[in-house]
């Protein structure tokens, strides 16, 4: 029996990696593992809390371990990694994305508008002099964040209008279809 490819999911926060891997998982009957979650996990704290309870150089030194471990994981088993984009910054885990079609698997970029990601972020309250700095620089990390998954991924798929069933099947779709011919 062979396993099935892997699926990596990237994306900024928002886009729906964990969501969407949730569906795919479900879709293919195929493991779903999340760097998020092992991350937390590692560092001995909450999800939602780990980057105000941990400094963020350990949150990434340790972050990027866990992926190159993941995306190793999720090569072997043929499991559905959410990784997000907040681990992009290490060459190593770019690098190890890039081996991964020559593998048999594929990296499918998420991406949104950033009126998408700002609700899914909560960062959609009426907008005040405070609120200011914070969107601008929100914006600013997704357009580096968007750009860096543009790069890592052989697919991109936009979320910004679709529930993450409608989102596991286009990947599906999108992936059994052969590339064009040049």
């Amino acid at each position: 029996m062979s396993t099935a490819p892997a699926i990596v999911l990237i994306g900024p926060p928002g886009a729906g990696c964990t969501t969407v891997a949730r569906a795919l998982a479900d879709l293919r009957g195929a493991p779903c593992l999340d760097l998020g979650a092992r991350t937390a996990a590692r560092l001995g704290t909450e999800e939602e809390l780990a980057l105000v309870a941990i400094p963020e150089a350990e949150y990434r030194r340790v972050e990027e371990a866990v992926a190159l471990g993941l995306i190793e994981a999720a090569r072997v088993s043929g499991g559905i990694l959410a990784l997000g984009s907040g681990c992009l910054g290490s060459e190593r885990v770019r690098a190890a994305l890039a081996a991964l079609p020559g593998q048999g698997g594929a990296v499918v970029g998420l991406i949104a508008s950033v009126r998408s990601l700002a609700t899914r972020n909560g960062l959609d309250a009426p907008r005040s002099v405070a609120l200011g700095t914070i969107h601008h620089e929100f914006t600013r990390m997704l357009r580096e964040r968007e750009a860096l998954c543009r790069r890592a991924a052989g697919v991109v798929v936009d979320t910004s209008d679709r529930e993450p069933a409608d989102c596991a099947d286009r990947i599906v779709t999108l992936l059994d279809t052969p590339a064009p011919r040049p």
